[in-house]
């Protein structure tokens, strides 16, 4: 599976042929390993993988012991033969445990060789492995978005106690995650790999962290730095006693797809892209450099920046996969971009890179200029909202007083209604009217027991006769009350429209200055990322 779908047979065919001429004889697979690894290096460069190698896996079986020697040359060897295939990548650490974990599951140092030249040369391993780690960037930027995207609660918190994910991202992608799962398990990982491309890196880095969030969101910035740091093993397979296929299954639990992978390379480049052109405003005339560039960013000795495409775009399918979009490369656009991205790195003048800059700081002002201008706008329906606010503070608080009042007028009336009905079933004539009729032989529980008395009867009765006054009374109050407060509502009718108006135009002018903003971020990034791909034709990201 690992040969096949990381290309390696073209990649050994195509050393072998090379150095066979080289060699002037025929050389197979095995033979050109043994001619790479017995090639001079550059002097320190044997001295330093010999130092990787014995702090590499020193407590696997395969690296202690007595046949820890054996494959400690075995690692030896394959890592001379890389520096030597590849000089331009050379050496690079995260590459021994790698190596190491190829030969503990593949155990002959010929097949680890060629299966690490693959993944450097097919797998987009170079710009990883190359000097200044020229993608790291882009792929810790990447697996830092999706971790934002898909596990917002500990993001939040690593944010809270300003701790920075690239180190386990460096760990992740530079080893492969040989530091953070025990090397026997990293056989089925690999699988992913090979078989998914990038997005297996993502999505099982991204289930190594789900499986730590629950420790981690208990733990402080010390705790979190030490623990990471210290920590040998951040998953074992074995914890939870669950088959490899349910433990392969929920580290890839978290989907990804190519588009946001785009999409957070693209946010890559126009944010490095920005910062570049900042530093090339900010550096002194006097030939000396100012602020350390960020990683995969280099000074040229001659003036300007050397830019690789490479720094800024990769690829995210297996080879197997992307073996069939290079072959549509043989023609259109997408030929252009990727014979660009493959062009190397070019040198780029200052000057050049500074009428960008002034071009975006153009757009900047203009885009300033009109936030102010409708912030203007907004302030000053604000003032006027207050002020208007201010001058009918009379008008309402008469409007409410008036309600208020009204109200109290009613509940009075209410109680008056209920004191009269009392009054109505308590009184004498009342009483008298239905015991009359019951000596006249109505029979009891006919109807309600008793006929209606006349209100006109009742009324002769001094405390029904009060309540009726004073009901008049009210009801006469009550709808003087109530032209009152009408009056006072239709005062207020006119300065309640303006209010309205008022409040409506600030909405109107909020929307208008969010929707602006939002357009005006869109056509910055276009202008970033037009002057980018104008500079750097291999930046581009063709479109899927």
């Amino acid at each position: 599976l690992w040969w096949r779908c990381a290309g390696v047979q073209e990649v050994a065919d195509h050393w072998c042929a090379r150095l066979s001429t080289e060699e002037n004889s025929a050389l197979d697979v095995d033979q050109s390993f043994e001619v790479l690894s017995a090639r001079a290096l550059p002097d320190g460069k044997v001295a330093e993988i010999e130092r990787d190698v014995h702090r590499t896996f020193p407590t696997h079986p395969k690296f202690s012991g007595t046949e820890g020697g054996v494959y400690r040359d075995k690692l030896l060897k394959v890592l001379r033969a890389m520096s030597a295939a590849e000089p331009d990548v050379g050496y690079c650490q995260g590459m021994n445990f790698v190596a190491a974990a190829l030969l503990i599951h593949l155990a002959r140092a010929s097949d680890a060789f060629w299966m690490l030249l693959a993944m450097i040369q097919s797998c987009h391993f170079r710009h990883i492995f190359a000097p200044g780690v020229p993608l790291l960037p882009l792929r810790v930027f990447q697996f830092s978005g999706l971790v934002r995207q898909r596990l917002p609660r500990l993001w939040r918190h690593l944010k809270y106690e300003s701790f920075s994910l690239d180190i386990f991202a460096h760990q992740c992608v530079l080893t492969l995650f040989a530091y953070s799962i025990e090397p026997d398990f990293l056989v089925y990982v690999y699988d992913a790999f090979f078989f998914l491309g990038w997005k297996a890196v993502f999505r099982i880095g991204l289930g190594l962290l789900a499986s730590l969030e629950s420790k981690l969101l208990g733990m402080s910035i010390e705790e979190i730095s030490r623990f990471m740091h210290q920590c040998k093993r951040h998953y074992s397979p074995g914890e939870a006693g669950a088959s490899i296929q349910d433990r392969l299954r929920d580290l890839l639990k978290f989907k990804v797809s190519s588009a946001t992978l785009d999409e957070l390379q693209r946010d890559f480049q126009l944010e490095r892209w920005e910062i570049l052109l900042r530093c090339a405003c900010v550096e002194p005339g006097d030939g000396s450099f100012g602020e350390p560039l960020p990683a995969g960013l280099e000074r040229s000795k001659t003036g300007g920046y050397i830019l690789d495409a490479h720094a800024f775009r990769t690829e995210n399918a297996p080879p197997w996969r992307a073996a069939a979009k290079y072959a549509k490369a043989k023609r259109g656009r997408l030929k252009e971009i990727e014979e660009a991205a493959f062009a190397g790195p070019q040198v780029v003048p200052y000057d050049e890179l500074i009428d960008f800059n002034d071009e975006l700081d153009d757009y900047d002002v203009e885009t300033q200029r009109d936030v102010e201008r409708l912030r203007d706008i907004i302030a000053d329906t604000d003032k006027d909202l207050a002020d208007l606010w201010v001058d009918s503070e009379f008008l309402r608080q008469e409007a409410q007083e008036a309600e208020s009042e009204r109200q109290e007028w009613q509940d009075y009336k209410k109680a008056l209604m209920d004191s009269l009905n009392a009054a109505v079933k308590t009184s004498p004539v009342a009483r008298g009217v239905e015991g009359g009729h019951r000596a006249a032989g109505a029979n009891p529980g006919e109807g309600d027991g008793a006929r209606p008395v006349p209100l006109a009867r009742v009324g002769q009765d001094s405390l029904v006769t009060q309540c009726l006054e004073k009901l008049k009374k009210v009801e006469s109050e009550i709808y003087e009350m109530s032209q009152r407060w009408q009056a006072t509502l239709k005062e207020m009718e006119p300065v309640q429209k303006e209010i309205d108006e008022l409040r409506s135009r600030k909405l109107k002018t909020m929307a208008q200055l969010s929707s602006f903003i939002d357009a005006r971020a869109v056509v910055r990034e276009e202008l970033l990322g037009a002057s980018l791909y104008r500079v750097l034709p291999g930046a581009r990201i063709p479109s899927s």
